[in-house]
């Protein structure tokens, strides 16, 4: 399931870029992680609460940083977690991209390409889809309180 979403934040393209690259606490604005620490080098360990549909969940596993491009302002991630209880995964590819509007305004952009595994994958697809579509977009607004707090 690919999925695409576009915001702008108040803060400056440096500012932004380095949040998002700083994994531990750009995660605090995903609703339901728990835990992230660190495992090596870019990559993350993570536990992340949620519910879909009637199903809640815990998810555990790895966030790994694939590529990074502080030039260009787009980093590439791969997501891959499971439930062991619930007999279910998700594997996800991520870009992300930072893009300067003003001084003090940063367009961020993030597409995702999910595959649902198990029972995760006998959901349905509208429901999954509203799920993840609703966890980046709070992702999106928590980035900016946060980026807003900070400035």
């Amino acid at each position: 399931m690919k999925l695409e979403i576009r915001s702008v934040v108040p803060a400056s393209r440096d500012a932004t870029w380095a949040l998002v690259m700083d994994i531990p606490k750009a995660a605090t604005c995903i609703p339901g992680i728990k835990e992230v620490t660190p495992d090596g080098e870019g990559r993350f360990q993570a536990t992340m609460q949620a519910r879909v549909g009637p199903m809640g969940m815990t998810l555990n596993g790895t966030i790994t940083i694939v590529s990074q491009d502080a030039e260009a302002g787009e980093a590439h991630f791969l997501v891959e977690a499971g439930d062991k209880r619930v007999g279910g995964g998700v594997k996800t590819n991520m870009s992300m991209k930072v893009t300067a509007q003003s001084d003090n305004e940063t367009e961020l952009e993030i597409v995702s390409d999910t595959t649902f595994m198990g029972r995760l994958g006998e959901l349905g697809q509208p429901i999954i889809r509203r799920k993840a579509r609703n966890t980046l977009a709070d992702f999106s607004k928590n980035l900016s309180k946060l980026l807003k707090a900070e400035s």
